[in-house]
């Protein structure tokens, strides 16, 4: 059997991702900002673990940091692409989120008290416009920054030590 590439475990970290999701968001009907995503994290951390481990057995001697590391973002970096794509295809189609949160900021707003029924639908207008790139780019920055971490943390620890003093 042939062994999977980087680029393959990357695809498949993802998969599991979206399929996670999938199934909680759309099946089980848990909200967005659920524990669930604690799941959707660790298929990305058990994918570059994986790769970088992968990657130590085949060639020992050249699991350097440097190599590792490069396994590492190579799969985070295909996670990311296919999540922010999934995002942007989930709150296109659901926007009932955004309108919640829309209405809790309207609410918040109007209970502070120093803002103006005009300032509010200004506002209204302006999340509604900048909702979809922001949940986008936020989407796009949580999984470089974690597996950004998951890859250096896993490099450093499974790298090739140096055998001269």
């Amino acid at each position: 059997m042939q062994k999977l590439t980087t680029t393959q475990i990357g695809l498949l970290s993802a998969g599991a991702m979206i399929l996670t999701s999938i199934v909680c968001l759309l099946v089980l009907k848990f909200p967005v900002e659920h524990n669930f995503q604690l799941v959707v994290y660790g298929w990305l951390i058990a994918g570059i673990v994986w790769a970088i481990i992968r990657v130590k057995q085949t060639n020992p001697a050249e699991a350097t940091f440097k190599a590792l590391f490069q396994t590492g973002f190579r799969v985070f970096m295909i996670v990311s692409l296919l999540m922010a794509l999934f995002t942007g295809i989930y709150f296109s189609q659901q926007p009932s989120f955004r309108d919640q949160k829309i209405a809790e900021n309207t609410e918040l707003l109007k209970q502070a008290g120093n803002h103006t029924p005009t300032e509010i639908a200004q506002n209204e207008a302006r999340l509604r416009d900048m909702f979809l790139p922001l949940m986008i780019s936020g989407a796009i920055f949580r999984y470089l920054i974690v597996g950004a971490l998951v890859s250096v943390v896993a490099a450093g620890f499974l790298q090739r030590k140096s055998t001269t003093p």
